[in-house]
């Protein structure tokens, strides 16, 4: 079956960017980056990183820890912001 809403990348263009709000979540939750390294044996510095936004990539493995820690969904933490 072929999708015709898909668009083909003939040249390189800006496609947006991936927002982490993993620093509201834990605001919100009240959660520092040691208590939330200690519960999910993330490193530090991949947490610091992710609540930076200065990540270029993310394991769902991580992903899947900082969900159940934290009582979210990834697209609570990941979100999508298109180039206008």
């Amino acid at each position: 079956m072929q999708n015709d809403n898909l668009k083909p990348i003939i040249q390189e263009v800006e496609f947006g960017t991936i927002q982490v709000n993993l620093d509201k979540l834990m605001k919100k939750a009240d959660v520092s980056t040691y208590k939330l390294n200690n519960a999910t044996n993330i490193r530090f510095q991949t947490i610091q990183t992710l609540k930076e936004n200065n990540a270029t990539r993310i394991d769902f493995n991580v992903l899947a820890k900082l969900c159940f820690t934290l009582g979210c969904t990834v697209a609570d933490i990941l979100e999508y912001i298109p180039n206008k």
